[in-house]
């Protein structure tokens, strides 16, 4: 067995891509690479200088870019795409923030161990990045805040790389110009998305910087409260149910592909969720007209539509003050739980586009891709699941589902067995018929096929249907392991078409 690489790569920002091998403190640049029919990124090394000069001005000469491409440097290449992996074997991307960041560098993985326990990856992150030289305050097991000293014995090891533009013995004036103003006129103190830098001065300037997150504001009363309680749930459970009859039933569940366990979940008022683990992982809500965005579905008779705030001091009689504010985003933060308010405009009297409430330090894009949606992806979110977890016994209720369990835990789904054949079918990916052949049901080819028997791999699991007359489906089965008593070979495109 090969020797595990112990190398860790931290990527501090995506485009291009720029970060930090915390072993050795090595920093680094990505160059595209060709591999195979794609392309991925070859890491090489970059001088101290090249690194914050790529952070603060994007100064990496393209022709030092296009050296590494040819070959030219291969001496500071520390990963190569082309043997066998497209990421080293320890990554750690840089998180695509929801609310738009006003700075760059490594502070922004030092915010996100702020909140998270101790032993956590982001911690360990944050501490390797600052490679011993941190002060991370704990309290209950969680950070509660991290002092970085800039110069002296002890300094951050990269102190302009922390936030970039901003290095040991910068003045107030600098400061403010990156950062922007302070919260109060005599105050060291700024806003960074909703946490708090304190930072310290001496003589000749800046030289200590301090990372705090301050009390959350209470939560809101009324249906807000609702939704926010949702973030971080079990899909089924209580605060699930109740924010439904808020927000109205699943309309269409979509899978983002068969490789990723992502789910889309539209509601019949025209929310979204999105859903992964079977956890509730963003909740987006789109109150006004003025969205760029045609709903799917108008609400049912049966939901009535809660009235959310329509303008900026409508959100702002309604929730307060936020934490920070850009352009047409405000920040506000309710317990663990981030909202994101977009206004049409930066003006005051600006309509609300949309709310998306998050849990603090979760990123999810609203352009996710509309794959397939059915109840496959419930079967398959419910997989490996305990028998009393409630998306599983959400599945249980189901008409026409048998389930199989192994161990106390959910180990397949099958239907078309025990009734309800039509309804189950046509559920199962949306655009399928009641009574479908193998053809019909949309997926596309199998990975395996038979005589009798398609077989599709997916990362949760595997889609099992069977015709028993090799045509009508009978059955359709959803497990976490392949099935071992079927006829069936690996779909080849000049045999199986």
């Amino acid at each position: 067995m090969p020797e595990r690489d112990s190398r860790c790569f931290v990527q501090v920002r995506s485009q291009p891509s720029l970060g930090v091998e915390t072993t050795t403190g090595a920093t680094w640049v990505g160059v595209d690479q060709q591999v195979g029919h794609g392309s991925a990124d070859a890491l090489f090394e970059l001088t101290a200088e090249q690194y914050v000069g790529e952070l603060v001005w994007d100064s990496v000469e393209p022709g030092f870019v296009g050296e590494c491409w040819s070959g030219k440097h291969d001496d500071l290449r520390l990963f190569d795409p082309r043997g066998g992996s497209w990421y080293p074997e320890q990554w750690v991307p840089a998180r695509s923030r929801m609310f738009p960041p006003k700075v760059d560098g490594e502070i922004w993985h030092h915010v996100d161990a702020l909140g998270e326990p101790l032993d956590s990856e982001r911690a360990t992150v944050s501490r390797a990045l600052a490679g011993g030289t941190e002060d991370m305050a704990v309290d209950a097991g969680r950070v509660t805040s991290i002092r970085f000293m800039l110069n002296g014995d002890g300094a951050y090891p990269r102190p302009a790389g922390l936030i970039a533009g901003l290095g040991a013995g910068a003045s107030r004036a600098q400061v403010a110009a990156v950062l922007g103003a302070p919260v109060g006129a005599d105050s060291d103190v700024h806003v960074l998305e909703g946490d708090r830098v304190r930072l310290g001065y001496d003589a000749v300037g800046l030289t200590e910087v301090l990372l705090e997150r301050p009390a959350a504001q209470p939560w809101p009363d009324g249906p807000m409260r609702l939704v926010l309680e949702m973030l971080g749930e079990p899909e089924g459970g209580c605060a699930w149910t109740r924010g439904v009859e808020l927000l109205g039933e699943v309309r269409r569940r979509w899978a983002v592909s068969s490789g990723f366990p992502r789910r889309l979940l539209e509601l019949h008022s025209g929310a979204e969720v999105q859903v992964q683990d079977a956890q509730v992982l963003s909740v987006r809500l789109r109150p006004s007209p003025a969205s760029d965005v045609v709903l799917r579905a108008t609400a049912t008779p049966h939901v009535r539509r809660p009235h959310w705030p329509g303008t900026r001091e409508e959100t702002r009689r309604g929730f307060g003050a936020p934490l920070a504010t850009t352009g047409r985003m405000e920040l506000r933060r309710f317990g663990a739980c981030d909202l994101l308010t977009e206004y049409s405009s930066a003006e005051a009297d600006a309509a609300v586009t949309e709310l998306t409430a998050v849990p603090v330090g979760v990123s999810v894009s609203h352009r996710i891709h509309r794959w397939r949606s059915g109840e496959f992806t419930m079967f398959l979110d419910a997989l490996g699941r305990d028998e009393q977890h409630p998306l599983v016994l959400a599945v249980g209720r189901l008409d026409g589902v048998d389930l199989t369990f192994s161990a106390g835990r959910l180990a397949r789904v099958e239907v078309g067995g025990t009734g309800s054949h039509a309804e189950r079918f046509a559920a199962f990916v949306d655009g399928t018929p009641a009574r479908p052949t193998r053809k019909e049901l949309p997926f596309g080819v199998p990975t395996y096929v038979g005589e009798h028997d398609d077989l599709r791999d997916f990362e949760q699991g595997w889609i099992h249907v069977h015709a028993r007359d090799g045509v009508h489906v009978t059955t359709i089965a959803v497990s976490l392991e392949p099935p071992e008593d079927i006829d069936v070979h690996l779909w080849l495109p000049h045999r199986d078409r």
